[in-house]
């Protein structure tokens, strides 16, 4: 299921010029494209095009058009950083594209759960199914309902991405209990691990209810009693088809699991200085000679995922940023931007300039 998809050329001059590398595999091709489709169809309205939506993600926009096609974590991540830098603020409205049906068989699972009981079991085994980027938890008490979020990305909640995640769950989740509960439906509280953001003033035309930043922990909190009521498409029979079909699509998403993908996901979070391979494992609960023997097994190092994923970073920034080559060099954790161009002419061929947009003189 992995793919390689050349990345689109930029350069507009009619000089001879290196095509970029093949990027490296991008993880297991498991989740349907709504994220990517809700992401990029925002974006496009605030005048963002496919091309610089999609830049260094793998993604071809010719795999837009086909409703089947999947992405993996790593390609999903890469237009969230895209859109992080176009439009910091989308997370808020794209979430509230993901109704039930856009949550597929987990959404449908969610609609017809017979009780209360059925529902936070599926929500809590089966959100991985349509959100592997967040983690929930519930932690009710009396008759609160609170739900605490937090990224699986190695980020603090000072970098933009974890806000991101964050923001596009608790917007997703808005959207769904008024799918399960009607539009009356309120939270009472929202309590955030960062700092108020520029756009904070949009979350109470969202959330309509009390925000604070800079909190011990992310959560969601609202009155049990919202939650007690009945549901015209509670049905058992249909939930327990919905809840078949979702324990098959967890077993096949963990059967496809890979070593090198885990170690992505925590290089994902890292930014100027990136852990060596005892800290991965440590993260991972393994040691690292394990770690290594199951990457060898799979073709590939810990140092090569490494390169490649600087690599890759490094074309990102080039096509899409204004950075300058001694700017590049830091946030990928090399000492000056000499060794940064060495580096990158070894892996690419050809020197950054090669790859940034016609006319774009960035200096060192």
């Amino acid at each position: 299921m992995n793919q390689s998809v050349k990345v689109s050329q930029l350069l507009q001059d009619s000089s001879p010029s290196p095509a970029a590398p093949a990027p490296y595999s991008h993880g297991v091709r498991f989740y349907p494209a709504h994220l990517v489709v809700f992401l990029l169809n925002h974006l496009a309205a605030r005048g963002v095009a496919a091309q610089q939506a999609l830049a260094g993600s793998g993604i071809g926009e010719d795999e837009m058009r086909v409703a089947a096609t999947r992405f993996s974590v790593l390609q999903m991540v890469a237009v969230i950083r895209n859109a992080i830098r176009y439009a910091p603020d989308a997370a808020l409205q794209v979430g509230t594209c993901f109704n039930a049906s856009a949550c597929g068989i987990f959404g449908f699972a969610l609609l017809s759960s017979p009780n209360r009981r059925a529902l936070l079991q599926a929500i809590l085994k089966y959100d991985c199914l349509i959100d592997p980027l967040t983690s929930l938890r519930y932690a009710g008490k009396d008759c609160w309902a609170v739900w605490q979020i937090e990224p699986k990305l190695a980020c603090a909640p000072t970098d933009p991405l974890y806000r991101f995640v964050v923001e596009l769950k608790m917007s997703c989740f808005k959207s769904m209990v008024r799918d399960l509960y009607g539009d009356g439906f309120e939270f009472k509280s929202i309590r955030l691990r960062f700092a108020a953001p520029p756009h904070a003033a949009e979350y109470m035309a969202i959330f309509n209810c009390e925000i604070l930043f800079e909190q011990e922990r992310n959560e969601i909190v609202f009155s049990e009693m919202q939650t007690i009521k009945e549901r015209p498409e509670a049905d058992a029979i249909t939930h327990a088809m919905m809840l078949e079909l979702c324990e098959q699509s967890l077993q096949k998403m963990t059967r496809n699991a890979t070593a090198a993908g885990a170690v992505l996901m925590i290089l994902l979070g890292c930014s100027g200085v990136f852990p060596n391979i005892d800290e991965i494992a440590q993260e991972l609960a393994v040691n690292a000679r394990t770690l290594r023997r199951r990457l060898e097994a799979e073709g590939t190092t810990y140092s090569e995922i490494l390169s490649r994923h600087r690599m890759q970073l490094a074309l990102s920034y080039l096509r899409t940023s204004d950075l300058n080559n001694n700017e590049i060099a830091a946030r990928l954790g090399y000492s000056d931007a000499t060794n940064f161009r060495r580096a990158f002419v070894s892996w690419a061929g050809a020197p950054p300039s090669h790859f940034r947009p016609a006319g774009d003189l960035a200096g060192p």
